[in-house]
C-alpha cells in the first residue's frame, strides 16, 4: 500500500503485480549453436595490455562522471573508479555500495550467460567494496521483440539473470525495458544492464589500496576463454561462446569478498580485460606496482568468464583467508606491473 501523511492513499494486492500479472507471449526462435572462434593471434603482453587498457570498454570513465555530482552531498566515502562506489548512511558508519554493469558482447554470443554475467559482476563489484548484495535493478536494452530471434535473446537473458539472482539469493526489486532499438532493421546487441546495491557494515573498513609489502592473491578459479573478451574484440570479430558458469562458485566468491573485506587492503573484480587488466587497474588505483609470478598464457592473462578477483592483504592476514580457491601472485612493491611502468599504464587508461 501507499501511505500519505499516515493514511492509506492507495493499495493493490502484490500478487497482481507478480504471479497474476498479465503475460505477453512472444514467438521465439532459438539461435543455432555458434561456430568455434578462429584462433586469435595475440601480440606481446605489453602491447596487448596497453591496447586493452586504452580500449573504449575498459578505459577510465572519470571524464564522464566528474562532470556531475559524483560525491552525492559529501556522503561519498569511496569515489567511483574501481568496482563500486560507497555512500555513508549518516550518522552511523554503515554504508551503501552501488555498482552498475552490463555484458553486451557476451550476451550477443550467449544471451543466457550474458544475462547472468551482468548480475554477477555487479554483485562482485559491490562485494569488493565490502557490501553484502541486497538487491538488483535492471534495464533491458534489446531490438524488436516481435522478431522471434530477438524475442529469444530477451527470454534467454532474463532466464540467465534469474538464475544468477537465485544463486546469490538477491531479488530484482525494479527495472525497465528499452526495446525496438534498431537502425535499418539491424538491432543493437542484446544488452542487459544491472545495478546492484549492498550494505556495508562499517565504511571505515572498506578495502582501499594495496601497500608496500602486501601479499597479492587471485581469488576464484573459473573457466576462462578469449571468446567474447575485450582482447578478442580488439584484434578480431567477437565469435565463439563465453565460458560456462558455475553459479554456486560465483555465489561463494561474492560472499567470501564481502565477509573478508575488513582484512583486505585491496579487492578488485577481474572482468573486462581479464587478470592482466585487473592487476594494472589495481596498481593505478594504488599508485604502486607489484612483483608477480604470472603464467605466459593469453587466456590466463586476458581470458574472461566467471568470477575472479585480485585481492591484497598484509602478510599476517594471509593465512586467515579461506573458503575459495586462492593463488598467490606476488607482492605489492616497485613501479611496474607485467613489466610496464604504472604511470604508463595510467596514461593508457586515461587516453593520454
Amino acid at each position: 500500500c501507499a501511505l500519505y501523511e499516515g493514511e492509506v492513499a492507495g493499495e493493490i494486492p502484490a500478487r497482481l503485480l507478480t504471479d497474476e500479472a498479465p503475460r505477453y507471449r512472444v514467438e521465439v526462435s532459438p539461435r543455432p549453436e555458434p561456430e568455434p572462434a578462429p584462433t586469435l593471434t595475440v601480440p606481446p603482453v605489453r602491447e596487448a595490455l596497453l591496447s586493452v587498457l586504452a580500449s573504449p570498454n575498459v578505459r577510465s570513465r572519470a571524464w564522464i562522471y566528474r562532470r556531475y555530482d559524483h560525491l552525492v552531498g559529501s556522503r561519498t566515502v569511496r569515489r567511483p573508479g574501481l568496482d563500486a562506489a560507497v555512500l555513508r548512511l549518516k550518522p552511523s558508519y554503515r554504508g551503501l555500495a552501488v555498482s552498475l554493469d552490463g555484458a553486451g558482447r557476451q550476451c550477443r554470443l550467449d544471451p543466457r550467460t550474458g544475462g547472468a554475467l551482468a548480475v554477477l559482476e555487479a554483485a562482485r563489484n559491490v562485494a569488493c567494496a565490502a557490501g553484502e548484495p541486497l538487491a538488483v535493478t535492471d534495464c533491458l536494452n534489446f531490438g524488436n521483440p516481435e522478431k522471434p530471434d530477438v524475442a529469444w535473446e530477451l527470454t534467454e537473458a532474463i532466464e540467465g539473470m534469474a538464475e544468477a539472482c537465485e544463486a546469490l539469493g538477491v531479488p530484482v526489486v525494479s527495472g525497465n525495458v528499452s526495446l525496438y532499438n534498431e537502425t535499418e532493421g539491424r538491432p543493437v546487441d542484446p544488452t542487459p544492464v544491472v545495478g546492484c546495491v549492498g550494505l556495508v557494515p562499517d565504511v571505515r573498513e572498506i578495502p582501499g589500496r594495496w601497500r608496500e609489502g602486501d601479499e597479492v592473491f587471485l581469488a576464484g578459479d573459473p573457466q576462462l576463454t578469449l571468446d567474447g573478451s575485450e582482447l578478442q574484440a580488439l584484434y578480431a570479430e567477437p565469435a565463439g561462446r563465453p565460458a560456462a558458469l558455475d553459479l554456486r562458485a560465483e555465489a561463494v566468491l561474492v560472499e567470501f569478498l564481502w565477509r573478508n573485506a575488513s582484512r583486505l587492503t585491496l579487492a578488485h573484480d577481474a572482468s573486462e580485460g581479464g587478470l592482466a587488466v585487473a592487476l594494472a587497474e589495481a596498481a593505478i588505483w594504488s599508485g604502486l606496482g607489484a612483483e608477480l609470478d604470472l603464467p605466459d598464457d593469453p587466456i590466463a592473462l586476458f581470458g574472461e568468464g566467471g568470477g575472479q578477483a585480485v585481492i591484497a592483504c598484509a602478510p599476517e592476514h594471509a593465512e586467515s583467508l579461506a573458503g575459495v580457491p586462492l593463488r598467490r601472485l606476488g607482492t605489492a612493491t616497485g613501479t611496474t606491473v607485467l613489466g610496464v611502468p604504472v604511470d604508463e599504464l595510467q596514461a593508457a587508461a586515461e587516453g593520454k
